[in-house]
């Protein structure tokens, strides 16, 4: 595996939507039978799109950070985004998000549309899958590594604020 490219803003604010993207390309001569990537930290609570609270009189702890609008799929949608008819969702391993077999050379792209929902820090870990139950692994086309990465950054405290322009369309501004 080559890891093309990956983006994830910094800086965020509540409340206003950005793209994380992990594009990555097969190095390799084989088909790899089902590429996915996992957003999560090893086996911590948190890591991903959610943040554990530290508030014990909740039944679960874990909380979103950030709201996934729309998930990555191998095809884009024609229905509406609330659609609830499952996409390409054949995993049921929770913060995995598969987009089908890969051949060679081939490149995939994984877009995630968020909104963030909890200020402060934010820390997110990724990792490339090449199958869903780890008989097949992937790894850096340089090396055995594992193909995984970490976004760290900030939501801020206070929303962006937002106005109506003369066109009727939203404009929002930095907070």
């Amino acid at each position: 595996m080559k890891v093309v490219r990956v983006s994830f803003p910094r800086r965020q604010s509540l409340a206003k939507n950005s793209t994380m993207e992990i594009v990555v390309q097969n190095a390799g001569q084989k088909t790899i039978p089902t590429i996915s990537v996992t957003v999560k930290c090893g086996t911590e609570i948190g890591g991903s799109f959610s943040t554990a609270t530290q508030d014990t009189n909740v039944a679960d702890p874990l909380r979103p950070q950030f709201v996934v609008n729309k998930l990555p799929t191998a095809t884009e949608r024609v229905n509406p985004p609330l659609d609830p008819a499952p996409l390409e969702r054949s995993s049921a391993n929770v913060d995995t998000y598969p987009l089908g077999p890969l051949g060679a050379g081939r490149t995939a792209t994984f877009m995630w549309d968020v909104t963030a929902v909890r200020p402060g820090p934010y820390h997110l870990c990724w990792r490339v899958n090449a199958g869903l139950y780890g008989k097949a692994k992937a790894v850096a086309a340089s090396g055995g590594a594992p193909v995984s990465g970490e976004f760290r950054g900030n939501v801020a405290h206070k929303a962006p604020k937002a106005t109506i322009g003369p066109d009727g369309r939203s404009i929002i501004e930095s907070p």
